[in-house]
């Protein structure tokens, strides 16, 4: 038995040599040995033998284009929970727009603090219904794109604006890798992350990738930016394997 502390809850675990997936009898989130740390006697902090990484299929959805020493990697961020939001955020600002509209017909009849308290009451509702438009937006038409090309690795999102777009010069990076972030949810529910990062010579890393849930569209990345660059895989503290 290996002696092990949970990602999520940093309770003390015990799993089965043997048995690489288990979960955690305090909070209940998944884990797998090899994304875990082991506490050594000094303090210090240890990671499981590392196996090597299985080959990721690249998914269906993953562009990906060559030209020379040129790589680009392109993905959509459709989801169709959008066809859920469209008819839910078309509700939501009809009403707001109804609200207003009576707020303003009224307005004439209405004491001072009654209709300035009218028009702003809804402010809270009326940014709901502008972050749900713009998730909207955003899920329909852009995508991200990674380009390696001119000594330099290249994160875009667009064509709609989404914040998380830089570049990293090549012969700065040492090994790419993918981590988990574990965030508890509602009723014992977990929610996973998979950030890309870029591990640079100077020691210092650099999250690419920032908010994925799609473990196996960022193994895809790593794999085929590091094949590209002729990076040698190596584990990295933290990552998950």
């Amino acid at each position: 038995m290996i002696a092990l502390k949970c990602p999520a809850c940093n309770a003390p675990l015990e799993a089965p040599a043997d048995r690489p997936r288990f979960f955690c009898r305090f909070c209940g989130t998944p884990v797998e040995l090899s994304d875990l740390q082991i506490d050594s006697p000094d303090g210090s902090h240890q990671a499981p033998s590392a196996s090597p990484k299985p080959v990721v299929p690249i998914p269906d959805h993953l562009q990906v284009e060559t030209f020379g020493d040129e790589l680009t990697i392109r993905w959509r961020w459709f989801s169709w929970i959008v066809l859920f939001l469209i008819p839910f955020a078309i509700a939501w600002n009809a009403f707001l727009i109804g609200w207003y509209a009576m707020a303003t017909g009224m307005g004439a009849d209405m004491p001072g603090p009654m209709r300035w308290i009218f028009l702003i009451f809804p402010i809270g509702h009326v940014a709901v219904g502008l972050g749900l438009i713009y998730a909207i937006l955003t899920m329909l038409f852009n995508r991200t794109t990674i380009r390696v090309r001119h000594g330099e690795l290249s994160v875009s999102h667009g064509p709609i604006f989404f914040p998380g777009s830089k570049s990293v010069a090549v012969d700065d990076i040492e090994q790419l890798y993918c981590t988990r972030e574990v965030n508890p949810g509602k009723n014992g529910s977990v929610h996973l992350r998979h950030p890309l990062h870029a591990q640079l010579k100077s020691g210092r890393s650099v999250v690419l990738i920032k908010g994925s849930t799609d473990r196996d569209l960022v193994r895809s990345v790593e794999q085929l930016v590091e094949r590209h660059l002729h990076l040698e895989d190596r584990p990295v503290d933290g990552e998950a394997r």
